[in-house]
């Protein structure tokens, strides 16, 4: 049964922060996917397959875009088309056009501008998939459902409104979630990611896809994606960050504690 790795971005540049993917690391991704086989497809797709109980195609791949800062136009688009891949990036509708000081982004966290919705909209255009992931980025579990419903709500209008494309998809801010929330993404969304670190297999749950953060993976890890080791290794981040996510979170919000993070927050 094929699985399918689903490779989470945030931005694209040369800077320190986890935030960060050089260049030219993400080009040599892109060059041993395509040396591979290996087709991009949207998280859409993959959950039609997944409700169809139909199993995966062999060497498909999800790339995603967390925040949409303004560097995956400028330097992920050009890349990813040079090879006819496309990707998803989830908006934070809120601040289109402006940068990521959202209420709650760690003080640590470099300040990056976000893609206009001129920008976004060429995306959609160019047969990128739009996902929301809220208006204003907050941890979702510590708001209110009223709340929550309306950061679902108005960010898929938004972007409805403001590029055509439904956003049936949806990332939790800081992969912040619990039932409560997941119910209410569930009642507007075809499906959700998650950052538990893994790949999306048959068994997978809808609304909490498993992905794996651009951090953690090299050009060369494509080859190494169905083997048990990988797994593991996969198994072993995703309980580390758990663990480290038990006493210190990825954000700033009612004086939570919070320290830089090991890996990017989403």
């Amino acid at each position: 049964m094929y699985t399918i790795p689903v490779i989470t971005y945030h931005a694209i540049g040369e800077a320190a922060s986890p935030l960060f993917t050089p260049p030219a690391r993400f080009e040599a991704t892109l060059a041993h996917l395509a040396a591979a086989g290996y087709r991009t497809v949207s998280l859409e797709r993959v959950l039609g397959w997944l409700r169809a109980g139909a199993g995966f195609p062999a060497k498909t791949v999800v790339l995603a875009f967390d925040d949409g800062y303004q560097s995956v136009y400028g330097e992920a688009w050009p890349r990813l088309a040079a090879y006819g891949f496309t990707a998803t990036v989830f908006l934070v509708t809120g601040f289109c056009g402006r940068d990521n000081r959202w209420p709650g982004q760690p003080a640590h966290a470099p300040r990056l501008p976000l893609l206009s919705w001129a920008e976004a909209n060429k995306l959609a255009n160019a047969g990128w998939e739009l996902g929301a992931h809220t208006c204003t980025h907050p941890p979702l579990p510590l708001v209110d459902a009223a709340r929550v419903e309306q950061e679902v709500m108005k960010s898929q209008a938004a972007i409805q409104a403001r590029t055509g494309q439904a956003a049936a998809v949806f990332a939790y801010p800081y992969g912040a979630r619990n039932a409560a929330v997941e119910a209410i993404v569930a009642r507007h969304c075809a499906g959700a990611v998650s950052t538990d670190m893994g790949l999306v297999t048959a068994a997978g749950r809808p609304y909490r896809l498993a992905r794996i953060d651009a951090y953690y993976w090299r050009p060369e890890t494509i080859a190494a994606v169905g083997s048990a080791g990988f797994r593991g290794y996969l198994r072993l981040r995703d309980t580390l960050r758990k663990l480290r996510r038990c006493v210190y979170t990825d954000w700033q919000w009612s004086g939570s504690p919070s320290r830089p993070a090991s890996g990017p927050a989403a």
